[in-house]
């Protein structure tokens, strides 16, 4: 399972309303500090009705949406670093999205036996492929790399299973898009995505003919499908090297 349609429909209104609070600020950039807080606390709202939405559990505590606004001065000495109208709209549109994330991070933690879900919007890369479908903490942090579109949803921790999606489907799929040929045919062949993608990520390894073979002295996939006639001898070597079992 990817994105649920109620979380989608959330994220794309979140960012509607970041767009539409960048817009009216560079209308009238004199109030711009107030047309963010505006859009902050109507994020917040927005963001505890969507959680109630996604999570089945009754809160300990409701949000006070004010208490997720910049500080007016703050917001203008930051806006007043913005050199171009481009700039200036982005740190509107960030201010508003991180109240937001604030919003939701606070609304999951009133709920109890609540967390985090980690989901992709592929296609994907292998970084973001091998987290999907991780359950964090409510306080756990999301971290990102440059560009990066996944999404932490809140979930209860026992409906947190149900939301693991098929990431060696969508990597056979070619959803997942900074994945070898080789990679590919051994996420095919039976190999786990975690142990494929980790190996890739693990020192500088050999190179032979700007391949990488060797990577933490174990052989990758690209150099076992090198060196096997079959399959059988492939899967062996697989397992030998600890992709599959």
């Amino acid at each position: 399972m990817l994105i649920p349609p109620a979380a989608r429909r959330y994220y794309a209104r979140s960012a509607l309303l970041a767009k539409y609070a960048a817009d009216e600020a560079a209308k009238r950039p004199q109030q711009a500090a107030d047309v963010v807080a505006r859009f902050q606390v109507m994020e917040a709202h927005y963001a505890e009705a969507a959680t109630a939405v996604l999570v089945d559990t009754a809160p300990d505590a409701t949000l006070v949406a004010a208490s997720f606004t910049s500080e007016r001065r703050e917001v203008a000495t930051t806006l007043s670093r913005a050199s171009t109208d481009a700039q200036f709209r982005a740190i509107v549109a960030s201010l508003v999205t991180d109240a937001a994330r604030a919003a939701q991070s606070v609304s999951t933690a009133t709920r109890p036996r609540t967390g985090w879900v980690r989901l992709l919007a592929p296609p994907s890369c292998s970084r973001c492929a091998v987290l999907a479908g991780r359950v964090y903490r409510y306080s756990t942090g999301f971290q990102r790399h440059p560009g990066c579109d996944c999404v932490m949803i809140p979930a209860s921790l026992a409906g947190a299973r149900a939301l693991v999606p098929d990431v060696e489907g969508l990597a056979r799929s070619g959803q997942i898009t900074d994945l070898s040929k080789a990679d590919r045919r051994a996420i095919e062949d039976g190999a786990d995505l975690g142990r494929v993608i980790n190996v890739r990520r693990d020192g500088a390894g050999l190179r032979e003919s700007g391949r990488v073979l060797y990577r933490a002295d174990r052989m990758t996939p690209e150099a076992i499908y090198r060196s096997t006639s079959t399959r059988e001898e492939a899967l062996g070597l697989l397992q030998a090297n600890g992709y599959i079992r």
